[in-house]
């Protein structure tokens, strides 16, 4: 019973300031950190911007390539929910070619972030086959199954290691 009042008080307190805010015209809660750039690798002629953006209730690591307009293209490669990301070490890997990029990560489960042909607006990661979204953290996230390409070591090169966190 105790247990029940208390939560029903928290509650209300909670609908007040909702509430109180809106009658005064608060703002919605704005991001208090910005994005950061972890590092910037250039393959080929492109310049590839590696990133984590926190939101007021997540952070997404993820990388970003300017297309053939001068805009840039963002895509997530993993999304917590909550305001930060353990800490991590990225190897970027390059085919020959510099037309094809392998993103791996020091977590496991997660060896494999990304995988993204250049020149192109799609990227395979854990969430599937996705379009490039115009910004940093879009609303939602989800592809259409897709298997990473194989990356064959005699084939490619390391080209960055990225670290992140402690």
């Amino acid at each position: 019973m105790i247990k029940c009042v208390f939560l029903c008080s928290i509650l209300a307190i909670g609908a007040c300031c909702e509430s109180g805010s809106e009658q005064t015209g608060g703002e919605p809660a704005t991001n208090e950190n910005p994005t950061v750039l972890l590092e910037s690798v250039q393959i080929g002629k492109r310049f590839v911007q590696f990133y984590v953006d926190f939101t007021v209730d997540s952070a997404v690591l993820g990388f970003s390539v300017e297309n053939g307009s001068g805009q840039q293209q963002y895509f997530p490669m993993y999304a917590s929910t909550y305001r930060g990301l353990p800490s991590v070490t990225l190897n970027i890997f390059v085919s020959d070619s510099q037309e094809e990029m392998w993103v791996h990560s020091s977590w496991a489960g997660y060896e494999i972030l990304a995988y993204h042909r250049m020149d192109t607006d799609r990227c395979i990661t854990r969430y599937g086959e996705i379009t490039s979204f115009d910004k940093p953290t879009p609303e939602s996230l989800g592809g259409g199954t897709k298997r990473f390409p194989e990356m064959h070591n005699e084939k490619v090169s390391k080209v960055a290691t990225l670290k992140y966190g402690r």
